[in-house]
């Protein structure tokens, strides 16, 4: 019997196969602690008695060499790698064995020897130490965008390659400010080298581009310049401390430049949020990773500024680095803003790189973003993005063989009967929307997809989405089947539904985005009640989108764009006077007058009662009290005619002026009120009796 049980055992090693080993144990080891008046050779054979058994179990297994560890312990070298988990719990029942365990392997919790390591809180919170346990880091450039860096600094020197100084247009790119100095040394500075400080990254090397003067300042030619000069240099991340409330075409272009090159820029959010908390460019570009600052409290600074566009929080306050001075030349000090936030971001993605250095800017970003700790609102919120940077995390996350397969694809399909309805991806998966019109594909690698909605009538709509593979990665597509069907379901009122909020006055709701952006600018007297559902509408430009009807204007969801651009409000008054036959081009121009601001890009004059109305109400750009010019061409566009008498649809004469996206209306001494031209419009296409 005993024979029979050993025979069996001994088939069972032999048929253990190479299998996934925890990162913590050596693939092909075990630790084997032998009973008392047993012993082995260098060649793992057995001295002792009823050694035959287990010499053959320990051959079987594949065990090669012995080394002895003393107490009667052994570390056994295997031929092949098994699974040491599953070989140990086998040997352990073998006569003769005390015990087998897997040989575990321990690292060490790196704490850096520089002497100004006890004044960098930020390591504590972002688990630098244990981040440095798993690696360093490599040689990725990153380019530092700023006043210069010192190529002497101790910290830094043989990792400054030749740079470029775009304010001097020279190839002296040294530091003249300290500003650069320091957030070279915040994202690269050399740890353990017994002096001053470390950076996040030790063994990166230093691309600097003098884009700022020594007061700071720096012009967006000069910007863009710089950012095309770093992409060419081989820059994998390109660090930006700076910023400014204006959107420029040429900086833009150059940030474009970048991304479709597959560098990573990261940005400073700013430092304005006491002073109208304005977002700030490069930091407000889509595609550029935004930060924001945090202090020792992992609270937002009082001075960051804070914004949708913010994608990540990062140490800003009290932070210890290297520095340049006019006085002392190469130090080190402590400094205050999201400038030194950022460059904790650009070191870090230089570490996620050099775990996996096949990743994509995007996925980079992603994998940051995926591995914060969530702080403040639960999810992404205005102050930390998706949360506070740890380091630790985003590695983690990196080293997750799963990270490329996580992905999604979901949307509502709006259709007189959606569990009637199939979705498919070209991939071959396949799914039926429920009562709600909701799919939904879980799980899906990097790519580009096409996602394919049939009706039973056989009716077809197609779109194509791309994704990272991260589960940031999200793709939401709408499609509308049986059109008419559907609008006409959108216009009719509805009862009260959770989560939205419900206008007895239309019968109608309003939730999400188009909510939140109704509230912000405007409200009932600008937009009206809304006077339909959410629904899909083919747009002017061929698009599928999301549209809400409203009293006085229509809504039209861009998610690919940042707020308060992701919902665009459509061009009502040149619709409806197209719709009439009116080509507002030919209509009678203006001249400047006093009192009146005039606009010669469309010929007309916009006086008083209309001029007062048109600068009360705008979009909200700023966040500052009133409304700047810029906001109220945002809303209303400019004048499209002069003030004229129309006769209203009640019979009524009046006086109105046709605005690109409005119509003001002169009510007396009910003031000026917009027209009604949602309501128009919809009348016009059929939709609303």
């Amino acid at each position: 019997m005993h024979r029979c049980l050993f025979i069996l055992f001994v088939l069972a090693l032999a048929t253990l196969f190479p299998a996934p080993v925890s990162a913590s144990q050596v693939a092909d080891e075990i630790v084997l602690h032998l009973a008392g008046g047993w012993s082995l050779t260098t060649r793992a054979r057995i001295h002792g008695p009823n050694a035959a058994r287990l010499d053959a179990a320990l051959a079987q297994a594949g065990a090669q060499r012995a080394y002895a560890l003393g107490g009667d312990a052994y570390l056994l070298k295997l031929v092949r790698p098994l699974d040491p988990r599953v070989l140990s719990a086998r040997l352990s029942d073998v006569p003769g064995v005390v015990y087998a365990e897997p040989n575990y392997e321990r690292r060490s919790f790196l704490v850096p020897n520089d002497e100004g390591i006890d004044r960098q809180w930020s390591l504590t919170v972002l688990q630098a130490f244990d981040a440095w346990s798993i690696t360093t880091g490599s040689d990725i450039v990153i380019a530092v965008l700023d006043t210069g860096v010192s190529p002497t600094h101790p910290e830094l020197r043989g990792r400054v390659l030749p740079g470029f100084d775009f304010v001097n247009n020279d190839d002296d790119p040294r530091d003249d400010d300290g500003h650069g100095t320091f957030t070279a040394g915040v994202a690269a500075a050399e740890g353990n080298n017994g002096i001053g400080a470390a950076g996040m990254c030790w063994q990166c090397r230093i691309l600097p581009v003098k884009v700022l003067n020594r007061r700071g300042r720096g012009n967006d030619a000069a910007i863009a310049a710089g950012i095309r000069f770093a992409v060419d240099r081989g820059a994998r991340i390109i660090t930006m401390s700076f910023g400014g409330p204006d959107d420029s075409r040429v900086l833009r272009e150059a940030v474009t430049y970048a991304l479709e090159r597959n560098v990573l820029l990261v940005a400073a959010s700013g430092n304005g949020q006491a002073e109208g908390n304005v977002p700030n460019y490069p930091a407000a570009y889509p595609g550029v990773l935004a930060v924001s600052a945090t202090g020792p409290d992992d609270a937002i600074t009082s001075f960051s500024t804070t914004g949708d566009f913010v994608d990540l929080a990062a140490p800003g306050a009290g932070v210890w680095s290297t520095l340049w001075r006019r006085t002392t030349g190469d130090t080190y000090g402590f400094a205050d803003g999201t400038s030194a936030a950022c460059p904790h971001v650009a070191g870090a993605a230089a570490l996620v790189w050099t775990v996996r250095p096949e990743l994509s800017a995007r996925q980079v970003a992603e994998v940051l973003m995926l591995g914060a700790d969530d702080r403040g609102t639960p999810g992404k919120d205005p102050a930390y993005g998706y949360g506070r940077l740890n380091l630790l995390r985003a590695l983690q996350v990196a080293l997750d063989p799963n990270l490329l397969a996580r992905s999604r694809i979901e949307g509502v399909v709006h259709s007189v009967d959606p569990v009637q309805t199939t979705v498919a991806l070209n991939i071959g998966q396949e799914t039926r929307p429920d009562a709600t019109g909701f799919f939904r594909f879980d799980n899906l690698p990097p790519g580009q997809y096409t996602v394919i909605v049939r009706s039973p009538s056989g009716e077809s709509l197609q779109q194509q989405v791309s994704l990272t593979g991260t589960a940031l990665s999200v793709a939401r597509i709408d499609f509308a089947l049986d059109r008419q069907a559907a609008i006409s379901t959108a216009f009719t009122p509805v009862q009260p539904q959770r989560g939205a909020v419900y206008f007895p006055e239309t019968g109608h709701t309003l939730r999400g985005v188009f909510l939140s952006y109704w509230r912000a600018h405007g409200g009932l007297p600008v937009f009206g009640y809304p006077i339909s559902e959410e629904f899909i509408e083919r747009s002017d430009d061929g698009r599928e989108a999301l549209v809400q009807y409203f009293e006085r204007h229509r809504f039209e969801l861009r998610p690919e764009n940042r707020p308060p651009y992701n919902v665009q409000l459509t061009r009502l008054g040149d619709v409806i006077l197209r719709a009439r036959g009116v080509d507002w081009f030919t209509l009678p121009k203006g001249a400047p007058q006093p009192g009146c601001r005039y606009f010669p890009e469309t010929g007309h004059s916009l006086c008083e009662p209309f001029l007062s109305a048109w600068r009360s109400s705008g979009l909200e750009f700023d966040r500052r009290r009133g409304k700047s010019e810029a906001e109220n061409l945002a809303l209303f566009g400019m004048p499209i005619s002069e003030p004229q008498v129309e006769t209203l649809p009640d019979g009524r004469l009046i006086l109105v002026q046709w605005f690109e996206r409005a119509r003001f209306e002169d009510h007396g001494p009910d003031g000026v009120l917009f027209g009604l031209l949602g309501n128009e419009l919809a009348r016009l296409k059929g939709w609303k009796p």
